[in-house]
């Protein structure tokens, strides 16, 4: 059994962990607000640039059933741009997946890397090389530890990044695509449902699929004059759409970072408040123990002394 000296040192020891992870819960909700304004400040920026393509194609292509589609034997019409040519064969798919540079988040970065590696294994399975570009320090070091291939990795984006620290991600996954080193792209993050869920998801980014008006939804009756032509705007917005989809993923990883460490630094502090109570019932034990003790000491000294 313990000393009560040695439960003391181990309270004081528990009490200084439980000042720590109550300060990183205070700043996780502090950062945590912080990045879910930026989360729902960008979406509707991302909203209105879906609607802007949409009606982009629709305007060039008002009949086409698909922008992206392209026959390879010659027959068929060239897609739009190239960032739409869906390939028939898949045979290279590049996946970019976010993790998060710092631990103490609870199962969230293990949870994107469970996600990532059985959609890399799916992929496989299929016949199809899949080449990794990993955000995140902890994502790297979780897949150097597997077998799969790591092309390039990003870290140190930041807790308030900015589309200048996003927009590397996007040109190396453009210029894969466009370069035909890729077939198709995905991007793999947490998505921010709420504090307490976070849920790793799987979104492909290349080739594009530009929005479509749903069966029975009317399309705008504005009819735009873009200038100096449609195509070129819809050349230049492109690029643009791939970086604001890999900006909101990274987004949406900072909120869902900060919320789980958040829940895990509350749940650290109440399980350290726990275990100081109960050495605190340790504690006082050993003491009565050792007082009881004394006690009997004394009254053994003094029952000799009389006889």
């Amino acid at each position: 059994m313990a000393t009560a000296r040695e439960i003391r040192r181990r309270m004081a020891s528990v009490k200084n962990i439980r000042q720590i992870t109550k300060a990183m819960e205070l700043i996780a909700v502090t950062r945590l607000r912080r990045a879910q304004q930026r989360v729902l400040a960008s979406r509707p920026y991302a909203d209105k640039m879906r609607q802007v393509l949409s009606d982009l194609v629709e305007s060039i292509m008002p009949d086409a059933p698909d922008a992206g589609a392209v026959a390879q034997d010659g027959s068929g019409e060239a897609p739009l741009h190239a960032l739409l040519d869906r390939r028939p064969t898949i045979q290279r798919v590049g996946a970019i997946v976010l993790t998060t540079d710092r631990g103490l988040c609870g199962a969230l970065n293990a949870n994107t890397i469970r996600t990532a590696l059985q959609f890399t294994y799916d992929q496989q399975n299929q016949g199809r090389q899949v080449d990794l570009v990993v955000v995140g320090r902890k994502g790297l070091q979780a897949m150097r530890r597997q077998s799969v291939n790591v092309i390039a990795e990003f870290s140190q984006l930041g807790d308030q990044p900015d589309i200048a620290k996003v927009a590397p991600i996007a040109r190396l996954a453009v210029d894969a695509f466009n370069g035909r080193q890729m077939d198709e792209v995905v991007f793999i993050y947490p998505r921010f449902i709420s504090t307490l869920r976070q849920e790793p998801t799987v979104v492909p980014l290349l080739p594009i699929e530009p929005p479509r008006h749903e069966e029975g939804e009317t399309a705008t009756a504005i009819d735009y004059i873009y200038e100096p032509s449609p195509r070129e705007v819809l050349a230049s917005l492109l690029p643009r759409f791939v970086e604001m989809q890999v900006y909101q993923a990274v987004l949406e990883l900072t909120a869902s970072e900060f919320s789980a460490r958040m829940v895990a630094m509350r749940n650290a502090s109440d399980n350290a408040g726990e275990l100081i109570n109960d050495l605190q019932l340790g504690y006082n034990k050993a003491r009565q123990a050792t007082i009881t003790r004394e006690i009997i000491e004394i009254s053994a000294g003094a029952a000799a002394g009389r006889q």
